[in-house]
């Protein structure tokens, strides 16, 4: 890669003073928070800790060829490393693309000079239950405490990560695959929950659902504490039953290649006993390209505040006065991962009702889109 090309960032031997210079910079500008159609590389690095944000063209195909292979080597197993890299000749290609995408984003380094970086990956079309990531073992620990009396149940608290990230490599030809985001519910409990409803809030049975398509080279940015999914079959939460087993080849139709990665504060321990990859035997020669930030497609954005930009995104109006589309209406389920502490609820499932919107989102094959599912009264 020529040092003259602007338009693209190179990882390479050289790259660890660049990379800390540009985290100088940034850091000089992180107090700037502005949204708009088009960010700049800067104002997106300050405002995307807290929102759903998705990206497109963040990597070049042959980027996102290598990405691949290497995370098919990897597997599912969870690894972790820390930001700013100290050696990039020990991190793994994997490691040193994250590091720089996470450095276009604006990610910089906490009072302790560190940022901690969760991450594992995935080929195949598999259903994933609705959950929020947590630091697992810690969990478990938990679990193990409360079990033995040690710990009461309202003392047992789980631990998020600060952002969760879903990059996307290579999407086979019959896959929309897409990742549901529930942006300000944690556990599957909350929605079912009834909340308050006043004068000033008319729309309280409804909870928002972002729907992000599996597309090539796309990255999606969430909340850690964040309920996301991946049904399998797509429409799963529409269906009474499901028979048959899924299909996962060939890859050009079924594969659905992804590397997940979350990011922790470096003032805190890194995720319990999640140790880092042996990259003794990394091919350093793996050259990879991140698209600087000016490049990327600002695909959507959904703030904390509920505002939003976007190109593709659909909204579904919500308490529309005078609704005439009760025959439109579904029943979905839900269904959940983990116990019931994790799920908060007794149920393996949550049963919502859903206009047919909500179904034309998922299966959309790159339109990111913004609906909602409505409490079962």
């Amino acid at each position: 890669m020529r040092n003259s090309d602007h338009s693209t960032s190179s990882i390479s031997n050289n790259g660890y003073s660049a990379h800390c210079s540009a985290l100088l910079v940034l850091f000089a500008f992180s107090t700037i928070a502005t949204v708009t159609q088009a960010f700049s590389a800067v104002s997106a690095s300050t405002s995307t800790s807290s929102q759903v944000s998705v990206f497109d063209n963040v990597l070049p195909t042959g980027s996102q060829d290598i990405l691949h292979k290497a995370a098919s080597k990897s597997g599912l197993g969870h690894k972790a490393f820390t930001r700013p890299l100290q050696n990039e000749q020990h991190s793994s290609v994997i490691e040193r693309a994250l590091d720089a995408i996470l450095t276009e984003l604006g990610d910089v380094a906490d009072g302790n000079n560190q940022q901690h970086v969760e991450y594992w990956s995935r080929q195949e079309f598999r259903h994933i239950e609705a959950h929020a990531d947590v630091d697992e073992h810690l969990a478990k620990d938990a679990d193990d405490s409360i079990a033995k009396g040690e710990l009461s149940l309202n003392e047992a608290t789980f631990r998020y990560p600060q952002n969760g990230h879903v990059l996307y490599l290579k999407i086979g030809t019959d896959v929309h695959g897409p990742t549901c985001i529930f942006p300000k519910t944690s556990t599957g409990g909350e929605l079912v929950q009834q909340p308050e409803v006043n004068e000033k809030n008319q729309c309280g049975n409804n909870v928002d659902l972002v729907v992000v398509p599996a597309v090539d080279g796309r990255l999606l940015r969430f909340p850690g504490d964040s309920l996301h999914a991946v049904p399998r079959p797509t429409d799963l939460w529409f269906l009474s039953f499901v028979r048959g087993s899924p299909v996962f080849k060939p890859e050009e139709k079924w594969g659905r290649s992804v590397i997940l990665f979350n990011t922790w504060r470096g003032s805190e321990d890194p995720p319990k006993d999640v140790l880092p990859a042996d990259t003794t035997t990394a091919k350093y020669m793996d050259e990879i390209v991140v698209h600087k930030r000016a490049q990327w497609k600002d695909t959507f954005v959904m703030k904390k505040d509920n505002k939003q930009s976007s190109h593709y995104e659909q909204e579904e109006k919500m308490c529309k006065p005078n609704e005439t589309e009760e025959e439109a209406m579904s029943k979905v389920k839900i269904w959940l991962l983990g116990n019931e502490r994790r799920r908060n609820s007794q149920l393996r499932t949550v049963k919502m009702k859903a206009k047919s919107s909500v179904r034309e989102a998922m299966q959309n094959p790159e339109a990111v889109s913004r609906v909602s599912l409505e409490r079962c009264s």
